[in-house]
């Protein structure tokens, strides 16, 4: 083992053969220098081999779909138009007003910027603070479906400096000019998750036609540079939105105001909670006018907090007992079965056991001999349990499937049930629900199942689907017209036009009938259905309805009307009937429907 000094003492002379100039061996530095250079190439050759031939699809996709941007073009919603061409609902081009809370936060106050804000639009500026309050975040919604003046005043205040972080981002606003005016009709439309900035329909011809109005979507790609902006000699694909079609309603502007009219007079005069009027065409199934209360505006869906009973289409999304109005079913079945004529008669008391039930007329008088139009008259529950038992169940509940009850009619609005009806043999099934279901009680349906039932009648037994929407315009032009669609007959044609003619006599019959209207023959019936709750009958108030059509002569116009828990009175008859001949005879004026005697003279002339 060699000592330090002789370690010294070595390293000290090559030290001095070096300072005496003895040159090193360059071969060796040489081999070094040449051998990294070859493994050098070796590795760089390797990479490009692997980056031009093994990766080469792969990268060159990578590459690709980094530098190249697509994003979606929104189409223009159609407009939806009442049967004259009057526009009900309509898009328009707005503003989103939106900001970037972190350079907000970075280059102002944002207190003062929300001041600013809710100065400019009318909003609460604690709302607007609020939303700026996250110093990390990127994106804050400020407001929707900004317009007109505030639209301007933003604009400029962001262009003057005073609102760092706040930009305007294109949005399109629905907007329904009049009001709350066939509000349940037309529905209402809410953000699109999938598309931001675009809508869609949620409720009413918004949700059901909501393929038809909205649209497809564009596409615009284009090459993009680090920054995100579009390189101009790049590629460029532009394929543009197909526009929503435009959608034309059965519905009149003017016999829906009327409609609605009437119906906050009845509900006002008899301080009743809520109701409904139908107006159809019995012989093409189309609505002319659709109203419910309580209602709501479709334009202000971002003011209400929550939904509530005014959002339900009662038309036909709600169920209720239709009461005596659904003894034209039974008797419309008893004389197409043959198990009753007009003129066959019953000695059934005002009150009576029915296995083991007890029932009772209105008024609890008996009539003797009773025939089948005084049944109607005096709207006899007796009378139409008599009916009813003389089919029997099962004929019965036969011609309560063929009238539709317990389906859906199929009417172009979304939310549509299908109403309650228990048959025999179904669980909880009674002989007593027989009797019961005669006289419109421990059944439910819909005003628009109701409706088109007794249509059937009016339209010489032949049912028609109701309908909403009349013709479709598409873009291009074209337009689609929706023709009138019947479901099946369901009475012989003279079956319907006795049964008419029963109805006539019986209304005629009625002393100080307030349905009745100077100049027109019409037939129809009125309803007064008890409220069941907790288990039992409500006794001070009740479910007032009426339902009839004319001229008998050719009926244009069929006019359901339901009045909800009237206050000041009770009765169908008092309550409904007069509401009806109201209605009756605006349309009638409107629709330029002759009275009787006009109609007379014009066929006396000719």
């Amino acid at each position: 083992m060699k000592s330090v000094r002789g370690l010294l003492g070595s390293r000290n002379k090559r030290a001095a053969d070096v300072d005496a100039g003895e040159p090193p061996d360059p071969s060796r530095r040489l081999i070094l220098m040449l051998l990294g250079g070859v493994g050098a190439a070796g590795a760089l050759g390797w990479r490009l081999f692997d980056w031009h031939v093994n990766q080469a699809a792969a990268l060159a996709a990578r590459g690709s779909s980094a530098l190249l941007t697509r994003s979606e073009i929104n189409p223009r919603r159609g407009n939806i138009v009442d049967r004259s061409g009057d526009v009900l609902a309509i898009s328009r081009s707005a503003v989103r007003v939106v900001a970037d809370p972190s350079e907000l936060h970075h280059d102002a106050d944002p207190f003062e910027v929300a001041d600013r804000l809710a100065e400019l639009l009318g909003v609460d500026a604690a709302v607007i603070a609020e939303r700026l309050g996250n110093p990390t975040s990127r994106y804050a919604e400020i407001q929707r479906e900004v317009i007109g003046e505030p639209a301007d005043a933003v604009a400029a205040a962001i262009e003057d400096g005073q609102l760092p972080g706040v930009r305007l981002d294109p949005d399109r606003m629905r907007t329904y000019p009049n009001r709350e005016l066939a509000a349940h009709v037309l529905g209402f439309v809410g953000e699109n998750t999938s598309r931001p900035g675009d809508v869609v329909g949620q409720a009413g011809i918004e949700a059901w036609y909501d393929d038809i109005l909205g649209g497809q979507p564009g596409i615009v790609s284009s090459d993009i540079d680090r920054l995100g902006r579009r390189i101009p000699i790049g590629r460029y694909a532009h394929q543009p939105p197909q526009h929503g079609s435009h959608v034309t309603l059965t519905i009149d502007r003017t016999i829906q105001h009327i409609a609605e009219q009437e119906l906050d007079a009845a509900i006002d005069e008899f301080s009743a909670a809520s109701g409904t009027i139908l107006i159809t065409n019995p012989k093409t199934g189309e609505v002319l006018g659709l109203a419910n209360r309580p209602a709501y505006d479709p334009g202000r869906m971002h003011e209400y907090r929550t939904f509530g009973p005014e959002f339900s289409n009662r038309a036909s999304g709600l169920i209720f007992e239709p009461g005596s109005t659904f003894k034209l079913i039974t008797m419309a079945a008893g004389l197409d079965t043959g198990a009753v004529r007009p003129e066959t008669t019953h000695d059934l008391p005002g009150i009576m056991t029915y296995y083991g039930q007890e029932f009772k007329n209105w008024d609890e008088r008996t009539h003797p001999e009773q025939t089948m139009v005084s049944v109607l008259q005096h709207s006899s529950n007796t009378g139409a349990i008599f009916v009813a038992d003389t089919i029997g169940a099962d004929r019965f509940y036969s011609y309560l499937d063929a009238f539709g009850f317990g389906s859906r009619t199929g009417i172009d609005l979304a939310g549509e049930v299908s109403g309650i009806v228990r048959r025999r043999g179904d669980p909880m099934w009674f002989l007593p629900d027989l009797a019961a279901n005669s006289f419109g009680q421990g059944i439910s349906v819909t005003p628009v199942q109701l409706a088109t039932a007794v249509g059937a009648i009016a339209n010489d037994g032949v049912m028609m689907r109701p309908r909403v929407a009349r013709a479709v315009t598409h873009p291009d032009g074209r337009h689609e017209t929706i023709e009138p669609q019947s479901i099946r007959r369901v009475l012989s044609t003279e079956t319907a036009r006795t049964l008419v003619q029963m109805m006539e006599a019986a209304e005629s019959a009625v002393t100080g009938n307030l349905a009745r209207i100077p100049g027109y023959r019409t037939a129809g019936k009125t309803g007064t259905a008890e409220i069941p709750s907790g288990g039992k009958l409500l006794e001070d108030t009740a479910i007032a309805s009426y339902v009839g059509f004319g001229p008998i002569e050719h009926p244009h116009v069929l006019v359901l009307v339901i009045i909800e828990r009237p206050q000041t009175a009770f009765f169908g008859a008092q309550v409904a009937s007069p509401t009806y001949a109201r209605v009756m005879s605006r349309v009638a004026t409107y629709m330029k429907i002759p009275p009787r005697e006009r109609r007379d003279l014009n066929a006396a002339r000719t």
